[in-house]
């Protein structure tokens, strides 16, 4: 970080009293932080949680995120998000409401169409934009709208 870099360059009343006096508005940084991400997984597990129980759900779908953080998303925003913590969250308030939590492989969800079921790499014109291939389909969407409908699929 760039606050641990400039430590060696504090003011006055910084110097002389120890690495942790020089480190305590990192450590604050670094809780504040913590903290965001708490408050955000919690927001949005009710969310989800609380739609299901309006919506009726028994089962709520996740994608199994154990391998979401491997190779270059390790260093992005999102690779270094918890999922799992997320995760955890969206379990245990489902838990009591009694809502069941089902994992699934997400491999081809963002290929496949949610409207007809083929699946086709090219469906995938960008990081936004799907669009089926299939000449008696054609349908069009956001990407992420797209594979959030096919987890949500049962026999997917």
């Amino acid at each position: 970080m760039s606050v641990q870099r400039q430590g060696k360059y504090c003011g006055e009343g910084r110097k002389g009293h120890g690495r942790n006096t020089r480190i305590k508005p990192i450590e604050k940084l670094n809780q504040k932080v913590q903290n965001f991400k708490n408050t955000t997984n919690h927001r949005y597990s009710k969310f989800v949680v609380d739609t299901a129980v309006l919506k009726g759900c028994g089962v709520i779908q996740m994608e199994d995120l154990t391998k979401i953080a491997d190779g270059d998303k390790k260093e992005t925003f999102l690779g270094a998000w918890p999922y799992y913590d997320l995760q955890r969250k969206i379990e245990y308030k489902a838990k009591e409401k009694g809502i069941k939590i089902r994992y699934i492989n997400p491999a081809y969800t963002s290929q496949r169409c949610s409207k007809c079921g083929y699946i086709c790499k090219e469906n995938r014109e960008s990081q936004e934009v799907f669009k089926c291939k299939n000449n008696s389909c054609g349908y069009s969407a956001n990407a992420d709208f797209n594979a959030a409908r096919n987890i949500s699929l049962n026999d997917i």
